[in-house]
């Protein structure tokens, strides 16, 4: 065998015998992990590890996210359990008509409740206890259909009965139509008494005139003074004619002690002038203190008693021989 030859297989049959140490002696070193040894691998080895584990884990996941959707795609929803039928389609409860039912059906009854019911503003079964019960063959509409004097009575006696001649329609009760003829028209006097009597016992041009020329439109208007009468000075309140003036007896003329001297001056403007412009106390006093009634002349000694001894009183009894005009007493003035 040619020397370079046999030096070469020499060669490496020592290199095979030191790599066969080197195994045996890394087999027996104690306490070596293996995850040490791993982590020890070469840097390029470990990503060239990763790279190739993310491209495997990618297309399982692509795939797993396909199924997923698939699955979601061809599962049927969840159903809800099926009611039961009852064998008779009958045999079922019935709740009871609401307010709001009744004028679905009823628009126009309902609309006249809402806005012109007055206390009949509540639920329509309160009065209509039977209902969708009407037979044109019996004719029984009056049976069906609620009577006024159950929850009413007999408000105004024995006069007045049939509630709906005058109250025409149940829900506006409080509309009443003033249409010539109609039985309101003739028929004041049987409810409002009072004012009745008041114009029959104290006559003034109000006892000619009938109840509608004043009340007119629709029952229960209250009219204003000023559509007849002009008043008694410019800008006087409305309220104020009522305080001297009862509506139904006006000539009975009522004063009270805040009874505004101007209204006065109306009728009396001469007198009103004088207690104006005097200088006396009088022309500090309202002129219903000394006039409590309308018309009547007051005696001096109402409020004055007896400013002068007997003696003089006797001499002069009226105290107008001395003080002249009441209204503008004679006093020192000053210049």
């Amino acid at each position: 065998m040619p020397v370079a030859k046999r030096f070469a297989l020499q060669t490496l049959l020592v290199v095979l015998a030191l790599m066969g140490f080197l195994a045996v002696a890394a087999c027996a070193r104690p306490g070596v992990d293996d995850s040490r040894v791993e982590s020890e691998a070469p840097p390029a080895a470990a990503k060239v590890e990763d790279d190739a584990t993310e491209k495997v884990a990618e297309p399982q996941e692509a795939e797993s996210a396909v199924q997923v959707a698939q699955a979601e795609k061809t599962a049927e929803p969840a159903q809800a359990p099926k009611k039961k039928e009852p064998a008779n389609p009958y045999d079922v409860d019935i709740p009871p008509m609401s307010l709001e039912q009744c004028g679905q059906c009823h628009p126009t009854y309902f609309e006249s409740l809402r806005t012109e019911g007055g206390r009949h503003q509540f639920d329509c079964r309160e009065c209509h206890e039977v209902f969708h019960a009407y037979n044109p063959q019996k004719q029984n509409w009056a049976e069906i259909m609620p009577d006024c004097a159950d929850c009413h009575g007999q408000p105004h006696g024995d006069v007045h009965v049939q509630c709906l001649s005058c109250h025409v329609n149940p829900h506006t009760p409080l509309v009443l139509p003033y249409a010539d003829g109609s039985p309101v028209t003739k028929a004041c006097a049987d409810c409002h008494r009072g004012p009745a009597r008041e114009v029959a016992e104290y006559p003034s041009r109000h006892t000619d005139v009938a109840c509608t020329s004043c009340h007119h439109d629709q029952h229960g208007y209250v009219p204003s003074c000023f559509e007849c009468h002009g008043p008694h000075y410019e800008g006087q309140a409305l309220e104020s004619c009522t305080e001297c003036h009862p509506v139904h007896k006006p000539l009975e003329i009522a004063l009270t002690p805040t009874t505004g001297a101007r209204t006065c001056q109306a009728c009396h403007d001469a007198v009103y002038t004088e207690w104006k412009e005097t200088p006396s106390k009088h022309g500090q006093v309202n002129c219903s203190l000394c006039h409590t009634e309308h018309g009547m002349i007051p005696d001096c000694r109402t409020c004055h008693v007896q400013p002068h001894s007997d003696n003089m009183l006797s001499k002069f009894p009226d105290c107008l021989t001395c003080h002249l005009n009441p209204h503008d007493l004679p006093i020192k003035r000053k210049n």
